[in-house]
């Protein structure tokens, strides 16, 4: 008999959760699996999924209609009372246990940023007793957690829920470049105050005057793109910056590159980070909470850390990749031995063995 898994979120648009959550799906579905997405607010599919696989859109969307949300997923908790129903977001956590309340559903959770900075500082207080108290609830059955930082987040019992499984790599990543590499630096990510672009052409800006021959391709949209328009501009870098939008092919666009740079203030675990490093490129990224990036860089063995928010240690650290092309390339070279621990087979296996767990 097949096992029945719901798989929550607002749509699948590009997102890294978003794209863990479509690759889970895949592989679970020919493995004797029921799975189901219901997509909360929008029916945006970009991630390719198997036709076997049933997506639930929600009708007539309204804007602040969390209660509509919940009441949503209950009805499809009330009709499938053996079934598992997954989060990977947060507020859609909450309702997700919300939802649960009263019925016979079986919830996981998963935290995919830094706990400490979910919730806007605004509703921050609110926030953080809200989750605190509703991850204690019996129907929230097991919590996925990125890193060992961010379960450190948690109290006892929270964390006693809790299982770290790291992000899987996508198939069909290319092989790692050997040639020489173009005086390019990249950065691939959602363009938003938490990735804080700024940091980085704040940084290439010094390093542009010792190197002027490089450029920096910026792939990735968002809400911040005119503010960060503006910024370049202000910086006098609008000939050496391009933004180039979302781009499905962007690692064999950047597979040559001289460096990349992650320069977020926080993370949960960047996939773009690990594909960075799968395919082998040089790459800098700040050491940001709750420890994503540590977990899988060591400085100057196999990339470089440096502090958040540093602009200094960044520009250094360009330097050294610009100034080192050697040493970079060996760099890339054992950065992309990460590919067989976090290989999407490895990943899904783990996920599947909590599922069972759950459902058995």
């Amino acid at each position: 008999m097949s096992k029945t898994i719901f798989f929550i979120t607002n749509e699948l648009s590009g997102g890294g959760a978003e794209r863990v959550m479509s690759n889970l799906a895949n592989y679970l579905i020919k493995r004797d699996y029921n799975i189901k997405f219901i997509l909360l607010n929008g029916n945006e599919i970009v991630y390719p999924l198997d036709k076997a696989i049933e997506i639930i859109i929600r009708p007539d969307v309204q804007a602040r209609d969390t209660l509509a949300q919940i009441q949503f997923i209950r009805k499809y908790m009330k009709k499938n009372k053996n079934a598992l129903f997954v989060s990977f977001f947060t507020h859609q956590n909450l309702y997700t246990i919300l939802a649960s309340i009263a019925t016979k559903a079986k919830v996981l959770v998963s935290e995919r940023n830094d706990p400490a900075n979910t919730f806007t500082r605004k509703l921050q207080n609110i926030g953080d007793f809200s989750r605190k108290i509703l991850y204690k609830n019996k129907h929230c059955k097991k919590i996925v957690f990125q890193t060992q930082g961010a379960s450190d987040y948690f109290e006892e019992r929270i964390a006693k829920k809790g299982v770290v499984i790291a992000n899987p790599l996508k198939n069909g990543l290319p092989h790692p470049y050997t040639g020489q590499r173009k005086k390019t630096v990249v950065a691939v990510g959602r363009i938003s105050p938490q990735k804080n672009y700024r940091l980085l052409f704040d940084a290439f800006a010094k390093f542009s005057e010792l190197r002027p021959d490089y450029t920096v391709y910026i792939y990735g949209n968002g809400a911040s793109k005119d503010a960060v328009k503006k910024y370049i501009a202000k910086l006098n870098l609008t000939d050496k910056v391009e933004l180039c939008g979302f781009c499905k092919n962007v690692h064999e666009r950047i597979l040559d590159a001289g460096m990349y740079v992650m320069s977020s203030d926080f993370e949960g675990l960047s996939n773009a980070m690990l594909e960075a490093l799968a395919i082998g490129l040089p790459v800098i990224s700040t050491d940001h909470p709750p420890g994503g990036a540590r977990a899988y860089i060591t400085s100057y063995e196999n990339g470089i850390l440096t502090p958040v928010r540093d602009v200094d240690a960044m520009t250094r650290a360009m330097c050294y990749m610009a100034e080192n092309t050697e040493k970079a390339q060996e760099m890339g070279q054992k950065a992309a031995l990460v590919r067989e621990a976090l290989s999407e087979d490895t990943i899904c296996k783990k996920w599947q063995t909590v599922f069972d767990d759950i459902l058995k």
